[in-house]
């Protein structure tokens, strides 16, 4: 392999975890922002 592959494939492992970790995270948020407001609680009104 290459020294150019070699540096490929390492820009691709170690930018593999951290994008993993951040689309889980927007992904999770997403959801549980689309779950609170189909089931959330409503505002209350001020009197």
């Amino acid at each position: 392999m290459s020294a150019l592959e070699q540096m490929i494939w390492n820009v691709l492992g170690y930018s593999s975890m951290p994008v993993i970790f951040l689309t889980g995270f927007a992904g999770t948020a997403l959801v549980a922002v689309a779950v609170l407001k189909m089931f959330g609680a409503k505002a209350v009104n001020p009197k």
